[in-house]
């Protein structure tokens, strides 16, 4: 994709006819905003896509598209919404008509109208190719010089439209460290629970954040803070109700909401280097490591005895409800983490009948992901108030241990354990010694 200060000039050479002055071409969204704060010296936003929108309904977009030979299959959601997709110079774009209004109105009018109903001011800027001129007419750029998130208008009517806003105004506001207005952090507490955002829209907000911030945890906390997660995602709620993460000489942070913050922030800042579906994996599985405190009586605390088994079914509860936040992979990766987060850093204390035990339920095959789950261990360690380096020791010691123990139960010959035993389960019981065995050379342990 062309950089945004060349952008009019790439599509004057590649698709000209987006240019007529009758479709009201526009640049929407963060590119819109940041060649907007270019303009005038301010810091910008980092644009991720090309967001378009013009004046024509989708059959007169469509006909367009095709005239010129451009169109691309698109959901027929998406075509409800108004979006179509095209291809120029190979890369695909979306394009979406202007909202409100007559469809026959003129196009400043429709763009006006259009704008004043998008969530937030600093999202409601146009950047109108064929002019190059910017459209601020809900001060966007004089509330993001100031550091304020702001509605478009009465923030209730723009919640009322699309109850994802709620989220989005949150995540926007974390994003680009703004203020949330007034209006929008005095809105009523649960406010989803009548009106509950879709699930896929929930879940693709959800990810973004745990992509893009740098502290996804703080906007949740912000949210809970504001009365507004329990309705929003209940399984993570309790984790910010105040509870003790833990006996303070183990959780200096003492408050389980900070924790999970820092834990966050803590494999945040260490797997950039992974793909964007990894670094999901990671962050959901430490999103949900410790939901099994939010079950904790409270004459039991600060302990959370029995914790992580406990929450493993809240992990499946929280990604049934978000099927499209992560993918099996990720859903085995938080079971696994949720289940052995404090086990796994204690290998080398177990049993080694216990070890081949584990290794057979949790280690064994491709499906287990040995740099993923020690992340995820290792940001549980490094997310205590003056300990961020016991996350990196952390790593290293699951990577360590948990190799060792896949190498030493790899190590027996099933093959020849097989011939014999033909016994099914004499050979179970058999390849289960042999496992322990091996272990407890390697571990130098005994039973």
């Amino acid at each position: 994709m062309t950089t945004t200060t060349h952008l009019p000039a790439w599509i004057q050479d590649h698709a000209p006819w987006l240019l007529e002055p009758a479709l009201g071409t526009c640049v929407v969204g963060t590119r819109a905003l940041a060649e907007a704060c270019h303009r005038e010296g301010l810091k910008a936003p980092e644009p991720r896509d090309l967001d378009l929108a013009w004046s024509v309904d989708v059959e007169a977009g469509s006909e367009i598209l095709a005239r010129h030979d451009a169109a691309l299959p698109i959901t027929d959601h998406a075509r409800n919404r108004g979006t179509l997709a095209f291809r120029v110079a190979g890369e695909r774009i979306e394009i979406t008509s202007y909202r409100g209004g007559p469809p026959d109105g003129p196009p400043e009018s429709r763009l006006a109208n259009d704008l004043a109903h998008r969530e937030c001011t600093v999202a409601a800027i146009a950047w109108r190719l064929h002019d190059d001129r910017i459209v601020d007419p809900m001060q966007g750029l004089a509330h993001w010089r100031e550091g304020r998130l702001e509605p478009c208008g009465d923030a209730r009517a723009r919640f009322d439209e699309h109850p994802i806003r709620l989220f989005r105004w949150y995540r926007r506001a974390h994003a680009w460290h703004l203020n949330l207005a007034k209006s929008i952090r005095s809105l009523p507490e649960n406010l989803c629970a009548a009106h509950p955002p879709q699930a896929e829209a929930l879940a693709a907000e959800l990810r973004t954040a745990l992509l893009d911030l740098e502290s996804p945890g703080r906007m949740l906390l912000e949210l809970a803070e504001d009365g507004q997660l329990t309705a929003l995602l209940p399984e993570l709620a309790p984790q910010f109700d105040g509870r003790a993460a833990g006996p303070q000489r183990y959780h200096p942070e003492v408050s389980q909401a900070l924790h999970l913050v820092l834990a966050l922030e803590w494999a945040t800042g260490r797997t950039k280097h992974l793909s964007d579906d990894d670094r999901v994996r990671v962050l959901v599985a430490v999103l949900c490591h410790d939901l099994g405190k939010g079950l904790t009586p409270g004459p039991h605390l600060p302990s959370h005895h029995g914790h992580e088994e406990a929450g493993v079914p809240l992990v499946d509860a929280f990604l049934d409800r978000l099927p499209s936040l992560t993918d099996a992979a990720g859903r085995r990766l938080a079971q696994q983490v949720c289940r052995l987060h404090l086990g796994a850093r204690r290998l080398r204390t177990m049993r080694p009948g216990t070890l081949a035990k584990l290794y057979d339920r949790e280690f064994r095959g491709s499906a287990f992901q040995l740099e993923p789950f020690a992340l995820a261990l290792a940001a549980d360690s490094g997310g205590r108030l003056g300990f961020e380096a016991n996350g990196d020791e952390t790593l290293e010691q699951v990577r360590r241990d948990v190799t060792a123990l896949q190498q030493a139960c790899e190590s027996v010959d099933v093959q020849e354990l097989r011939t014999r035993f033909d016994d099914v389960e004499t050979f179970k019981a058999q390849l289960h010694e042999a496992r322990a065995k091996a272990v407890r050379r390697a571990f130098g342990s005994a039973e």
